[in-house]
């Protein structure tokens, strides 16, 4: 990473674009710093914080960038910061409309409510839980 700050700032712009995982290798020292330019750009990931990896006092911070605190000051060596790829938004449909009901009533008489939940959550895009949550309905 580069020490000057316009040139962190431009680097953090173009890499918030991308929808991989990151990962930066930091100074202890340093990593309140990044903390709150990482807080700036990638608001919306996940951070894992490592310190002495594959080592018997390892110590692992993970949470949303958000919600992380400044580290303590007297941390020594260097951190591996790993941040998440971008939270896809999740947009489902959450409603079982009356016609996607009665295929599944007609259904639930010739398969297992595992096989059904799995048929219609894929081809009408629903979430498996609300799917299984109507055949239990149905089933009492």
């Amino acid at each position: 990473m580069t020490k000057k700050e316009n040139e962190l700032d431009k680097t953090l712009k173009n890499l918030y674009n991308l929808n991989y995982s990151i990962v930066f290798f930091i100074p202890a020292s340093k990593i309140n710093f990044y903390i709150s330019k990482f807080k700036k750009y990638f608001l919306d990931r996940k951070i894992l914080i490592a310190k002495e990896m594959t080592k018997i006092h390892e110590d692992f911070i993970r949470g949303k960038i958000s919600s992380i605190k400044n580290l303590s000051e007297n941390l020594k060596g260097e951190l591996t910061v790993v941040l998440s790829e971008k939270s896809k938004e999740k947009n489902f449909q959450q409603k079982i409309s009356e016609s996607v009901k009665i295929e599944i009533k007609r259904m639930l008489k010739k398969y297992s409510h595992k096989d059904v939940v799995e048929f219609v959550s894929k081809k009408e895009d629903l979430p498996k839980k609300i799917v299984y949550d109507f055949c239990l309905k149905l089933k009492k």
